[in-house]
């Protein structure tokens, strides 16, 4: 399942402020996205959904480390 992307950085950005967090990986913030019924995880690749959506840039504060681990920051 996919919620429109507008919903979905609405509800991310939404909860870094309620949870006063600076930033969440994209793992983490699959598994709000996942348990909110808004983007179903993979279960053999946790985040892989939400990673392809970063990808995409579609995510609102999104950035990638050199390391190449994904992050969204709360904006």
């Amino acid at each position: 399942m996919l919620a429109d992307i507008n919903t979905i950085n609405g509800f991310l950005q939404g909860r870094l402020r309620d949870w006063d967090k600076s930033e969440v990986t994209a793992v983490e913030a699959a598994q709000w996205l996942d348990n909110a019924k808004l983007l179903s995880d993979s279960d053999s690749r946790p985040g892989r959904p939400l990673r392809d959506l970063l990808r995409k840039g579609l995510i609102v504060g999104q950035r990638q480390e050199l390391n190449g681990r994904w992050f969204i920051d709360r904006v």
